[in-house]
């Protein structure tokens, strides 16, 4: 039943920062007005040249609560890390990883992990030439165009960050 979901183009994943599930259909993601600006203004920095560490620094000093504490503050349920002491302290792995999430064009991707087995809970990460990629399931929070450019510039992208002021000339 869950391979008949997916292949009927059905997200199978809980939303991700920036939706919610709707409260007439749970099969069906709406966009969370709050959250949706965030990742709108995530993105515009990045197509404004800054690395992900600066986009956490600015969302940090704006005091906009981290995904996980959003969902608490919210009373939605969701798995993961929810002892950090600082719900203001964003990760660059986050910033990276709403990034890189193609959810954000309104696209739904299936498959992206398997199992040996039903009896088996273990998941293995599946070959992206196995993912079912469904385009315009739900409505986007990104255009498409945008979400390209920004991946093409994260390709580019060194991971360096600028010297401080305070440090003077080498």
């Amino acid at each position: 039943s869950h391979r008949l979901r997916g292949s009927m183009g059905e997200p199978l994943s809980q939303p991700p920062y920036g939706y919610m599930k709707s409260a007439e259909n749970k099969k069906k993601w709406v966009i969370d007005p709050e959250a949706a600006d965030v990742v709108k203004s995530i993105f515009k920095m990045s197509l404004e040249g800054k690395g992900n560490e600066t986009i956490a620094r600015t969302l940090q000093e704006r005091k906009i609560l981290v995904p996980m504490a959003y969902w608490q503050s919210k009373g939605l349920p969701r798995g993961g890390k929810k002892t950090q002491l600082n719900p203001y302290k964003w990760c660059k792995t986050t910033i990276e990883r709403i990034l890189s999430h193609r959810k954000y064009c309104g696209d739904a991707i299936n498959f992206k992990t398997c199992s040996k087995s039903f009896k088996n809970k273990t998941r293995f990460p599946n070959a992206p030439e196995n993912w079912a990629i469904f385009k315009d399931v739900h409505e986007p929070i990104i255009e498409r165009k945008m979400f390209e450019h920004v991946q093409e510039l994260v390709k580019k992208q060194t991971k360096r960050r600028p010297p401080k002021a305070g440090n003077g000339e080498k």
